[in-house]
């Protein structure tokens, strides 16, 4: 039973497809709304921005980030799920036809940017499926110097203390580095860090 349960929760949430994507990706809509909403303030992205969304789930985030960055700027979301891909082209749909959002098949592993190629990195809700050594050192290299890495994660999601995204963010060369556990009425503390790629 308990394998039957994790099985439907990782095709709803996990690794995203299907029906059960979908359904799945219905509810990080409501769910990941107000993460996303904080993700996006805090990268402080303005006109002309380029911005990398990691696992940018049914495209909520997208949204947001390309109408604080255009006209002129450009936002990336890299989803390994064809489910939460289809799902945020059709909720992003208009602007992906004015050039403002690219989908693409990626992780935070294997991004496909080049490298100093955007100004910042959102991720919400996914840290807890990178391998993180190796997502935090592509991210790294792809963000601009002084660009700003943003993550944000419900903390009963993960299963390791908080301390150690830290801790891992700074062995990948990240500088500037805060980390918050944010209380929420409704749900488990917000995860929140927030750092900047150093000026070399």
């Amino acid at each position: 039973m308990v394998n039957v349960l994790m099985r439907a929760l990782d095709a709803a949430f996990g690794h995203p497809r299907g029906m059960a994507g979908r359904i799945g990706g219905a509810l990080m809509v409501r769910g990941n709304a107000e993460q996303e909403r904080w993700a996006v303030q805090r990268a402080d992205l303005h006109t002309g921005m380029q911005v990398l969304v990691v696992g940018p789930g049914p495209g909520v985030g997208l949204r947001l980030a390309a109408a604080a960055v255009g006209p002129g700027g450009h936002v990336i979301g890299v989803d390994p799920s064809k489910t939460m891909r289809e799902m945020a082209a059709t909720r992003c749909a208009d602007q992906i036809r004015a050039g403002l959002i690219e989908l693409r098949d990626g992780t935070a592993e294997h991004t496909g940017c080049g490298s100093g190629a955007v100004d910042a990195v959102l991720s919400v809700n996914n840290v807890m499926l990178w391998d993180r050594t190796a997502g935090l050192t592509e991210v790294h290299r792809v963000l601009r110097p002084g660009g700003r890495l943003v993550i944000t994660v419900h903390r009963h999601v993960l299963d390791f203390q908080p301390k150690q995204l830290r801790q891992e963010a700074q062995a990948a060369g990240f500088v500037e580095i805060t980390l918050n556990e944010r209380k929420r009425r409704f749900n488990s503390p917000a995860v929140e860090l927030l750092a900047r790629r150093g000026d070399t």
